[in-house]
């Protein structure tokens, strides 16, 4: 009779948590370190936790993942700068918390270029409109390089063309996130710098949901940042798991892996600063030649992230 009875009673709580979860579709533009503790919430579990089925959406272009997000047919990106453009013009995209707090780039070049000075009058690879090309002139700009006159650009979309126009000397220089830096070095390339060292507190992926979103289910978004939170703490504090995730999820090998991890984890730091969303809103605006059209407080909501902090114990 117990037996029965217990039996019953496990029965009505799978229906009650079958009842409870929700579910909710996040979308990312491509599959990168830089989304490390997106991965690792999943393998973890850290949105079952919060009774989220999450559905993770890749959408090939960052512009698309902004459109269906915008559209309704998503609830969430895991993006900062792609949907800049959108925001500026009007639309009410809020930053919500923060995934990686640094580029995650490094300018990669042939054998021959020994310093940034050597780029005068090169060719460089980048992906016009991206984050590659608003990179590189910064980069370009803090080395007294005018990124407009003094080098050309070819434009190369995706890590591994770039790759290949290195490898026949067609460019001389491209900015390459993991791991397609580590295999460009594999193949006889070497990384000049990281961009990870010199541009600390920048505001690269994080969390985002449409006002509306936020305004009418309130509860669940909270739900999304404490997991995301969780996410981006886990995937700092436990390097072996982070270097797991990025194995099974990215097909990285383990020394490609670790040299990734080594890029991003003091940058894991889950509520972004105003300073570093700027400094994305001004990456953006340089690749488009354009300015940012409003303030970073205007498009930042940090009231979830804040009380996750706080009820989790973290400053």
């Amino acid at each position: 009779m117990w037996k029965r009875i217990l039996i019953a009673v496990i029965g009505v709580f799978a229906l009650v948590d079958q009842a409870a979860s929700q579910s909710v579709r996040g979308a990312f533009p491509s599959p990168s370190i830089q989304i490390l503790p997106m991965m690792v919430g999943a393998e973890k579990g850290f949105y079952k936790r919060e009774g989220l089925e999450m559905e993770l959406v890749f959408v090939r272009g960052a512009s698309t993942a902004v459109q269906a997000l915008l559209a309704n047919q998503i609830h969430f990106i895991f993006s900062v700068g792609p949907q800049m453009p959108a925001v500026w013009e009007g639309n009410d995209i809020m930053l919500l918390a923060q995934q990686v707090g640094r580029p995650t780039f490094s300018l990669v070049v042939t054998p021959d270029i020994q310093k940034i000075a050597d780029l005068r009058g090169k060719k460089i690879g980048v992906t016009f409109g991206g984050s590659t090309a608003a990179g590189t002139k910064a980069l370009l700009e803090l080395n007294k390089i005018n990124p407009d006159k003094e080098v050309e650009y070819i434009s190369l979309p995706g890590n591994e063309p770039k790759i290949a126009a290195l490898k026949q000397g067609i460019i001389s220089a491209a900015l390459l996130a993991p791991p397609a830096d580590y295999l460009a070095m594999k193949a006889g390339m070497k990384r000049l710098v990281s961009l990870a060292d010199i541009f600390k507190d920048t505001a690269f992926t994080g969390l985002a949901a449409t006002s509306r979103m936020i305004k009418e289910n309130p509860q669940t978004v909270k739900k999304m940042v404490r997991a995301m939170v969780r996410s981006v703490i886990h995937t700092r504090d436990n390097p072996e798991d982070a270097l797991q995730v990025s194995m099974k999820r990215l097909g990285l090998e383990r020394d490609a892996a670790q040299d990734a991890y080594q890029m991003i984890r003091q940058a894991l730091v889950p509520v972004p600063t105003e300073n570093g969303v700027e400094l994305m809103a001004q990456w953006q605006a340089i690749a488009l030649n354009t300015k940012p059209k409003r303030k970073p407080s205007e498009y930042m909501d940090l009231r979830f992230v804040n009380e996750v902090m706080a009820e989790l114990g973290h400053k």
